[in-house]
């Protein structure tokens, strides 16, 4: 059982590992910053956050509602742009702090190993470190935590709601849904096989009735205020430091909707052969995998993306031997795609930032291969 003092240690470690993000990005709000290092999308965005109207009626903002919520509320309470910031960073230090709490919970069964991994694999990762203020996907992430939690702990309802809330916090956690539905029928091989089907329809439907709760007076209200999230990353090209920036060199230019087309296919099928090759798996394993093919195909890599493997890298007891060339290789994309953007656009910058992605994605690769050939699970 993991010790109240672990506890208060893991609490106050994530504390600290947020204070560094927030510091380091905190030099943005000086004039003139190294933005080539120090880069945020928090502190440009206080803008957006005091700009007039409400969120998703009267504003776009091109995030879902709860983190558009959440920026729109940041800006009331800081009022200036350090209020703001302070404000902000607060917060998403809290979600993270929430997030360790019940990854702590979850390690129980295992207090020492995951005691050592919390701290190499989520509270003082790289990514942690960097990203925790950086844009706001630790809301999202905090639920996706909470939901794995209580999936494993069999809650498949409450799980739903909570992967419902990290969807309209960040589109990602709606993969999760899939190995939600998928154990029950698994399940149903230990009892009635006739109650599966009605249990998955119940889990569809508490993510559907959370997330309609929560999006419903927007879409009535404004729907093309509320649709500006999918109209948005629709429309938008493939980020610079993303695979298909790469593709795009190797074979040439390739039109946006070709984009979305190929890469939402490869991970619809490549998603649906994993899940049904593997589906006796355990949710957690088929939720750490889903979240890798995500990662290979989406048309867009942030590099902040990389928070949302470091819960499975802390609960399943694979071997992390990628983790840090993973790690790396993301961040030297971030720094070099920076330089690009805030130094003069130098062809320098941009080549190496596609060499670290083409490493970044081959260590991505490798961590799923890795996996599937060792077939990693972790019950609780």
């Amino acid at each position: 059982m993991v010790s109240k003092g672990n506890i208060m240690s893991g609490l106050v470690s994530i504390t600290i590992a947020g204070s560094i993000s927030a510091l380091f990005h905190g030099i943005g709000l000086f004039e003139n910053p190294p933005w080539h290092i120090v880069y945020s999308d928090i502190v440009p965005f206080f803008e957006k956050a005091i700009e007039p109207g409400f969120p998703y009626i009267s504003k776009t903002i091109e995030y879902p509602a709860l983190t558009g919520l959440f920026v729109h509320l940041m800006g009331i309470i800081g009022r200036h742009e350090i209020g703001y910031y302070i404000a902000t960073s607060f917060f998403l230090i809290a979600f993270a702090a929430g997030a360790t709490f019940i990854l702590l919970k979850i390690a129980t069964p295992r207090p020492d190993a995951a005691r050592n991994d919390m701290l190499r694999y989520w509270i003082f990762a790289p990514s942690m470190l960097v990203f925790m203020v950086y844009n706001w996907d630790v809301i999202a992430l905090f639920f996706v935590v909470l939901g794995l939690y209580m999936m494993e702990r069999k809650k498949s309802y409450t799980a739903a709601a909570a992967f419902a809330f990290g969807f309209t916090s960040k589109f990602y956690p709606i993969i999760y849904m899939a190995p939600l539905v998928l154990s029950c029928f698994e399940q149903s091989q230990k009892r009635e096989k006739a109650t599966a089907l009605p249990h998955a329809f119940g889990i569809v439907a508490v993510f559907i009735a959370v997330a309609l709760a929560i999006n419903a007076i927007f879409m009535v209200v404004n729907f093309d205020a509320w649709s500006y999230f999918f109209s948005f990353n629709s429309a938008r090209e493939a980020n610079p430091d993303s695979i298909w920036t790469v593709i795009q060199f190797a074979i040439g230019p390739l039109e946006i909707s070709t984009i979305n087309i190929v890469s939402l296919l490869l991970f619809a099928a490549s998603y649906g052969i994993f899940l049904w090759r593997y589906r006796a798996m355990s949710p957690l394993f088929l939720s750490f995998g889903g979240t890798i093919l995500f990662l290979l195909f989406n048309k867009v890599f942030s590099p902040q993306y990389l928070l949302w493997l470091l819960p499975f890298f802390v609960l399943m007891p694979i071997k992390k031997r990628w983790f840090y060339s993973l790690e790396f290789a993301n961040l030297a994309a971030l720094f070099s795609i920076l330089a690009w953007f805030f130094l003069g656009r130098e062809p320098v910058h941009l080549w190496a930032t596609l060499v670290f992605v083409v490493l970044r994605h081959l260590a991505l690769i490798a961590v799923f291969v890795h996996t599937i050939r060792k077939r990693f699970t972790f019950s609780f």
